[in-house]
């Protein structure tokens, strides 16, 4: 009976970390997503800006305009303009 019930034990305490394990896991990749998302929300509006300053900067570019029209327009310093 000592054998059983020490091995009845055993197993119960082996599910209850499996358990604790998953639960962890779970909360994990929550945490993890919302963190995913918010860093999204941060830098999506930015980085969609800078996209649109390049792209206006390169048809100002191919028109000739002076790099200085080109700087105050588009908020882009002269090297990145020379860069594109």
């Amino acid at each position: 009976k000592y054998w059983l019930d020490v091995s009845t034990e055993k197993s119960a305490l082996q599910r209850e970390r499996a358990e604790g394990r998953a639960e962890g896991r779970a909360e994990g990749r929550a945490e993890g997503r919302a963190e995913g998302e918010k860093i999204g929300i941060e830098r999506g509006p930015a980085e969609g800006e800078q996209s649109k300053a390049i792209s206006m900067a390169r048809l100002m570019k191919a028109d000739g305009e002076p790099i200085s029209k080109i700087i105050k327009y588009s908020g882009l310093t002269a090297d990145e303009i020379q860069s594109l």
